[in-house]
């Protein structure tokens, strides 16, 4: 059993309930998305350095949030790595569950303000003309 599910069985009545009258216990959900798997590839260092992530409907999200960085946005995606079934976090809320495409390091550079050199410079130069700043 899981540190979370044993928590949540101890702390929560009905789920002391549920488990002393039919021995179930709190499911796990492991946080997955597209944007997930695509930002895991990177170190957080990687991700501290991808600066102005604008989150938004080709990334598989809905609300157009500004992050400050890769980083802040995966933790707010990902608070943990294993997630109780009945806990709330904001970023499930905002997924478009029906969002299936696999993400490409370009999808992401395209979302954001900067983008680090050294993860690939010509990427580096779409981004910044598409949001008008390389624009003459």
């Amino acid at each position: 059993m899981h540190p979370k599910q044993v928590r949540a069985i101890t702390r929560c009545p009905k789920a002391t309930m549920r488990h002393l009258m039919t021995g179930e216990v709190p499911k796990l959900v492991v946080p997955r998305s597209p944007l997930i798997t695509l930002l895991e590839k990177y170190s957080p260092r990687d991700r501290l350095h991808m600066i102005g992530v604008k989150l938004t409907h080709t990334l598989g999200y809905s609300g157009g949030m500004t992050f400050r960085n890769a980083e802040q946005l995966y933790t707010w995606l990902k608070p943990a790595s294993h997630m109780l079934e009945s806990e709330y976090w904001p970023a499930e809320s905002r997924r478009i569950k029906s969002f299936q495409k696999t993400l490409t390091e370009r999808d992401l550079a395209q979302s954001c303000a900067q983008w680090p050199q050294w993860l690939g410079a010509n990427l580096n130069h779409e981004s910044t003309t598409q949001h008008g700043k390389g624009a003459a």
